[in-house]
């Protein structure tokens, strides 16, 4: 028939293309994707699933809202502040605690403290005075130059809140000053670099060798005096 031979090579072009399509589909064994194939996957999923997702005209579409995040709990930490995970709580509370039964109260404590404190000061008063008596004895102050103006070592004692020989406690604006033997209230008048000033004997001491006087804070204050030097004194008027 007219035209065979050419209908004849069109069909056996195309049957050679099918069969190369076949081969190639197939492959000549495994092989690992490239770049190429992996970006040609990637972006064929990714078309897929656009597609999956499209809504179908006539069928209703449903949207699952995101919830904002909420207000924080009152005295919630910061998310980045919290300590990691296992970490044991720095003061943790026993589940088993309960206050003791018949447990005293924080003032009933502070109360009973005050009172120890209370008889701790009045021993230490009675104490001193016994030993004041006994340095009396020993040491008369008879025995003390008196006329003109002395130099000898002096010092300073602080001990605040604590008892003194004479009586009362030590403050830290009382005027006055210790000696081993001179009777309580004895008016001694220091001189220190141009500062004078006329104190009372109000204690015992000082117990240290070399030294004959022990000024309050106060009046080493009113001075200039450095807490340990060489002192002017005399007895007053």
């Amino acid at each position: 028939m007219p035209g065979r031979p050419e209908s004849a090579r069109i069909v056996r072009a195309c049957s050679a293309s099918l069969a190369a399509a076949v081969v190639l589909a197939l492959g000549c064994g495994k092989s690992e994707p490239g770049p190429e194939s992996a970006t040609a996957t990637a972006t064929a999923t990714a078309a897929t699933a656009t597609t999956a997702t499209r809504a179908v005209p006539g069928t209703p579409t449903v949207t699952t809202p995101t919830a904002p995040p909420g207000p924080a709990e009152p005295g919630a930490r910061p998310e980045g502040s919290r300590a990691p995970a296992g970490v044991a709580p720095a003061h943790p509370v026993p589940v088993a605690f309960r206050p003791a039964p018949g447990a005293r109260s924080d003032q009933e404590v502070r109360e009973e403290l005050a009172k120890m404190s209370a008889l701790q000061r009045a021993e230490q008063r009675r104490q001193l005075s016994a030993a004041a008596a006994n340095l009396a004895g020993l040491l008369p102050w008879t025995l003390e130059p008196k006329s003109g103006i002395q130099l000898s070592v002096a010092s300073e004692f602080t001990d605040y809140g604590l008892g003194l020989a004479c009586g009362g406690l030590l403050g830290r604006h009382e005027l006055g000053v210790a000696h081993k033997t001179a009777p309580c209230g004895t008016l001694i008048t220091f001189t220190y670099n141009g500062r004078s000033i006329t104190v009372p004997v109000i204690d015992r001491g000082p117990y240290i060798a070399g030294r004959e006087w022990d000024l309050t804070g106060a009046t080493a204050e009113a001075l200039h005096f450095p807490g340990l030097a060489r002192i002017e004194w005399s007895l007053a008027g």
